[in-house]
């Protein structure tokens, strides 16, 4: 996270604000939400952001009881997998794990108790304990009447929850055995960890698609000043006609954040059982609770059970690499045996290599354990053959309303390497993804996506005043041009405007479809905006992957061959897929379907080259050919020369040659062998015109402790890259010691991944540094490290008020210090109560620990007490490097601050009771407006009960026409952050203006306003 100015769950505010030094202000309000609709299509996508954690747990759990089972019960020992190619189709024989139980429920009988670990109950342990589900408890509470499937009700709590930092006073109880805080749950989409994960805060006991219409005990709430007991007994799991499986357990809530589940008789073969902080807050764990663990956890703790026979798509992976080289994107899996990809699911992607960023995505790097060293970068399990009908038109059964293909079912799950995670975000809540829908990992129903493949709408606008103000118009066309921008495919200039409808009647997680009317407000969306919430595209679409190598495999009983309708209809849908991708991205990406030998570049998918200079580019096969082999080398641009070709020895897996930068700009470099059986090889250079374009930065080894006149323990290693983070092997770079030190060696050259490592010895004196850069390269392209020492503030004047940068403290105002070693190392941010000491870290000022917002080593926020003397006072900070020396700050009583993005100088301005900007939607003359603020003095109780509003009134101007202030004082439940309500003039003229607040003579900084 980078650094900034934070203030966490419930503020009513969220905004950017400072400059270079402090890049953002971010302050959340509490999750709200809609209910959703009544149960929907529940054959989905089962793709979402934690799929992958989910897949390498259950492949795990199936491991280690298929070789229980070996043991114990001397099972037999299963023939190797076989793997054979059918022209280019893989046929997989099930065998040896391929297919799995995965992972049976083995809580029945047990308790899980989780115990927090402090006092907002931030993070929990867990242990497992013999059952103690108790049916008096059950028996006492109160029915939920009327309860059906798919529904929740809102309970009042006896006592406040404290909940990984929030202190809650109601919760939601949903039927699918799980409570939430702020929002109820009514969605029908795949039970699953993903879901947890993106969905509000959660408390899971087992959370699976439970009926309590049908049955007479249902779901029941003892509440009490020491405990709140929520029963489900006997409650069934949904089915169309008749009752399922029935389930009896219990939620246990206590005063002091502990949570117990206690499970009496529970059927169910699948469920997931967690507990979550909810928004993607962190990054959650998937556990065995049986098992048991001595870690503490702050976000997600999570199992999933699956006791129904699934592909193992690891195992499965893993067979596919010993018979085929690494020299695929994607594997694709179908399978004949009617197994489902997972319930409730047509299909699902599991994305195992991602080091792009700008598109949501998490970074992630498992493809080693799939059976990949290097490549794949996805693996699809598309279910079940039979699910899909022969033409490859035809609209699948399953996904009727959307109007899927076979085809663009497979496009869509393709699509999951990149999509859809992106999104602008809620003021309201900056967890949420307003943008997306079903599992937070679709396109959002109400969003108007160009009818994207990732469950899309087009969405037509009938115009302002026209009831309904909405309609579906179509449905998964195609990948939309926001989709190929987060792809990497086509730049920003091309993504026009879209929009997204809010309000009540709009929904997020239902199936897109043709004809549906919307009522709601118009949120209009820029590229811009989800760029600022997202960040660049990176690589961006001039070196971007643009082909992609898939392998299509079908998975049948062992001993068993597929009969030739299966293998024709598998051929057509590979054959066929080909022209499909191309169609749909545009004409601006690949997909090749071919079984080929792996013919890889050392430089692929993209690298960097400097003109006027050249560097060494490896071929690689994975096994040695019995002949001489052939690549012939092409230029696309002309931009980088190649020699014409090269060949690999009989016997060799390696040749080399050089590649040289002849200009600035792009090239794509291809590599085609002269054997039809090897694929040909392509990477994209980005030819940078000098080496001041390029930057060197530290990749690790950096703020260790020094040893003095011994070497750092860890090697310095740094990298060369450029804006698209791309890697630029063959440059030679030179480090030099600060006075005293040494460093081995004196310069080193760029490997394949283009970086260099070097060895420290920092010597004795204060504050020893080491530059690294590229030789014969100004300062632009260099990077500076040093170890880790005691905390320094740069000076008095580093001390700020944390909205204006001005310099001083204000009693019970927010601030911000500068200076470096602030945080040894450690990068931290709290949420309410803010705590005295963050990461190791305390400020103090006149000898008081004081309340912490955010740490970094160069930037701390804090809040100001609000008993500090007027005048100077003392400021000294601690980390576990050491105590940094007294600094003389001035206090003063007043220093007013308005909170502002650095980029526009908008002030942190909302339209009065909304959750907009004045960037978002301009003021209306004679309306009103909320400013926010800090150092705005002393404040005392107002008449409105539990608010405090400031003593002395400020005066607030837009332009030179002085604005009516209706109230002055602390934003509900925060220390330190003031609100300002305000009446813009009627004489103010529309545009840009600016607007100014002074308080007791004191005037505080000038930020624009949009006025309409």
């Amino acid at each position: 996270m980078s650094p900034g100015f934070y203030l966490t769950a419930g503020s009513p505010f969220w905004f950017k604000a400072g400059f270079a030094r402090a890049p953002h202000l971010v302050l959340a309000a509490l999750f709200l939400a809609v209910p959703g609709d009544a149960r929907q299509d529940q054959v989905t996508c089962g793709t979402n952001r934690e799929k992958w954690k989910e897949e390498r747990h259950l492949h795990r759990e199936a491991r280690y009881a298929r070789n229980l089972r070996l043991l114990q019960f001397g099972e037999p020992i299963p023939t190797r997998t076989q793997t054979r190619d059918a022209g280019n189709l893989v046929i997989m024989e099930d065998s040896d794990g391929v297919i799995a139980r995965r992972n049976i429920f083995n809580l029945n009988q047990k308790t899980i108790v989780f115990s927090p670990q402090s006092a907002a109950a931030a993070s929990y342990r867990f242990q497992v304990s013999e059952n103690t589900y108790d049916a008096g408890l059950a028996s006492s509470g109160a029915p939920l009447s009327g309860m059906r499937d798919d529904d929740f009700r809102l309970v009042q709590l006896p006592f406040g929850f404290p909940y990984y930092g929030t202190t809650h006073r109601e919760v939601y109880v949903n039927s699918d055995g799980n409570l939430t805080f702020g929002a109820g749950d009514r969605s029908t989409s795949e039970r699953s960890l993903g879901r947890i994960a993106v969905g509000a805060p959660r408390v899971a006991g087992l959370f699976r698609d439970l009926d309590p219409s049908r049955t007479s005990e249902g779901v029941r709430v003892l509440s009490e000043p020491t405990r709140v007991v929520v029963s489900w007994v006997e409650v069934p799991e949904f089915q169309d006609f008749t009752s399922g499986r029935t389930q009896t357990f219990q939620i246990r809530l206590f005063p002091d954040g502990r949570i117990e589940f206690a499970y009496e008789t529970i059927r169910t073969e699948e469920a997931v059982v967690a507990i979550a902080p909810g928004g993607l807050r962190g990054s959650g764990a998937v556990v065995s609770f049986l098992s048991g663990s001595a870690s503490e956890y702050a976000s997600t703790i999570a199992e999933r059970f699956g006791g129904l026979n699934e592909v193992d798509v690891t195992t499965a992976a893993q067979k596919f690499f010993e018979a085929h080289d690494d020299a695929y994107d994607f594997l694709i899996f179908y399978n004949n045996l009617a197994i489902q990809a997972s319930s409730g699911a047509v299909a699902f992607e599991i994305t195992l290599r991602n080091n792009r960023t700008g598109y949501g995505d998490n970074i992630v790097d498992i493809g080693a354990e799939f059976g990949s060293p290097r490549r794949l970068q996805a693996i699809v399990n598309m279910g079940p053959l039979s699910q899909y009908p022969r033409d490859i038109n035809a609209v699948v059964p399953q996904r009727r309303a959307a109007g899927d293909t076979p085809m663009s079912v497979l496009a869509h799950e393709a699509g999951h390497l990149f999509l859809a995670y992106a999104s602008v975000r809620n003021p309201n809540d900056p967890g949420a993804r307003p943008m997306l829908g079903v599992q937070g990992a679709h396109w959002s129903f109400s969003f108007n996506s160009e009818a994207s493949i990732l469950e899309g709408n087009r969405i037509r606008d009938n115009g302002p005043g026209v009831s309904p103000r909405f309609t579906t118009v179509a449905t998964v066309e195609a990948f939309s041009p926001l989709d190929q921008y987060l792809m990497g495919l086509r730049p920003l200039e091309e993504v026009p405007p879209t929009f997204l409808v809010t309000g009540p009647g709009a929904s997020a997680v239902r199936s897109p479809e043709v004809g549906v009317n919307i009522d709601g407000e118009r949120r209009d969306i820029a590229i811009q905006e989800i760029i600022g919430a997202e960040g660049r595209r990176t690589p961006d679409h001039t070196v971007a992957q643009r082909r992609f190598r898939f392998a299509f495999v079908l998975i049948v009983a062992e001993g068993s061959t597929p009969s030739q309708d299966e293998l024709d209809q598998m051929e057509t849908y590979r054959r066929e897929f080909e022209g499909y991708f191309r169609r749909v991205t545009s004409d601006r990406a690949v997909a090749d379907t071919a079984l080929r030998r792996s013919l890889h570049l050392s430089a692929f998918p993209a690298a960097g080259l400097v003109a006027g200079r050249e560097t060494s580019v490896t071929i690689t096969i994975q096994n040695p050919s019995p002949v001489p082999l052939t690549v012939l080398l092409r230029s696309q641009t002309g931009n980088a020369s190649v020699p014409s070709s090269v060949t690999l020895p009989v016997g060799e897996t390696t040749a080399g040659f050089s590649i040289s930068g002849v200009r600035g700009g792009v090239d794509e470099i291809t590599a085609e062998p002269a054997d039809s059986q090897y694929d040909s090889a392509v990477a994209r250079f980005q030819i940078a015109p000098a080496v001041t374009d390029l930057r060197v930065v530290a990749v690790s080894g950096d703020r260790q402790r020094s040893t003095g006149n011994a070497p750092l323990p860890q090697p310095l290693v740094f990298r060369i890259t450029d804006h698209n983070e791309l890697p630029y092997p063959g440059l030679r770079v030179q480090a030099t010691a600060s006075a005293g030190g040494s460093v081995t060696p004196a310069t080193a050259t760029s490997d394949e991944n283009g970086r260099v490592s070097f060895l420290w010895t920092p010597g004795t004196a204060s504050n020893p540094v080491l530059r690294a850069g590229i030789e014969g390269a100004s300062i632009p392209a260099g990077a500076l490290v040093s170890t880790l020492g005691p905390p320094a503030l740069a000076s008095a004047q580093s001390v700020v008020n944390a909205a204006s940068f001005v310099s001083g403290l204000s009693p019970g105002g927010l601030s911000t210090l500068f200076g470096t070693n602030l945080a040894a190392g450690s990068t931290a941010q709290s949420r309410l109560p803010w705590p005295d000491s963050l990461a190791g870290v305390n400020v103090f000022i006149g000898g008081r620990a004081v309340p912490l917002l955010y740490v970094s080593d160069t930037q701390i926020n804090f809040l100001v007490p609000s008993d500090i003397p007027e005048g100077n006072t003392e400021m000294r900070i601690s980390t576990p490097a050491g105590i940094s020396e007294p600094v003389q700050v001035p206090v003063r009583r007043i220093l007013p601050g308005i909170f502002f993005d650095p980029v526009t100088s908008f002030g942190a301005v909302l339209n009065a009771g909304t959750a907009l900007t004045t960037v978002q939607r301009p003021a209306q003359r004679g309306g009103y407006i909320e400013i926010y603020a800090t150092g705005l003095g002393p404040v005392r109780p107002s008449a409105i009960e539990g608010l405090q509003e400031t003593v002395a009134s400020p005066q607030v101007f837009v332009g030179s026409a002085p604005a009516r202030v209706v109230f002055s004082g602390l934003a509900f439940g925060y220390q330190g952050l003031y609100q300002v309500n305000v009446q813009i003039p009627d004489n103010v003229a529309p545009g840009e203006q600016t607007l100014t607040l002074s308080v007791g003579g004191v005037a505080g900084n000038a930020v624009k306003i949009g006025v309409r």
